[in-house]
């Protein structure tokens, strides 16, 4: 199965378009995910949200929207606050995670390698057969 990242942008409008797809495509949600980190100093979180494969073509879709949005334990805002909706409209619980920033890695492929790393290690993601 090819699961892969389709970065919708920084955190900021983007999010509305996240919710959109998640409204549109409810029975496909398989997870709701936050993924903190620490950015330069600041405190940033990435939304991303795990569909179900699609009927034929053995493809995993990770919609994410990249380390713009406070992390919500400091400053709740409203692309947060959409995002709990989404959770609780579909009956999933956001998972959240820590992790390192992606201005840690040389090139972003490598830090998405490194998130689908942590994601199944996490069980979030099912691991390769």
């Amino acid at each position: 199965m090819i699961q892969r990242f389709i970065e919708l942008g920084d955190g900021y409008s983007d999010v509305y378009e996240l919710v959109d797809l998640a409204n549109y495509m409810k029975t496909r949600i398989e997870k709701i995910i936050a993924i903190h980190t620490n950015k330069n100093g600041q405190e940033l979180t990435s939304l991303a949200i795990i569909m179900k494969p699609g009927a034929e073509g053995d493809f995993q879709p990770i919609y994410i929207c990249f380390e713009g949005v406070p992390n919500p334990a400091n400053k709740v805002t409203k692309r947060y606050q959409l995002f709990e909706q989404i959770a609780n409209q579909t009956n999933q619980q956001i998972r959240e995670i820590t992790v390192k920033p992606s201005t840690f890695f040389h090139d972003k492929s490598l830090y998405y390698q490194y998130l689908l790393g942590i994601f199944r290690m996490n069980r979030f993601l099912k691991p390769y057969q």
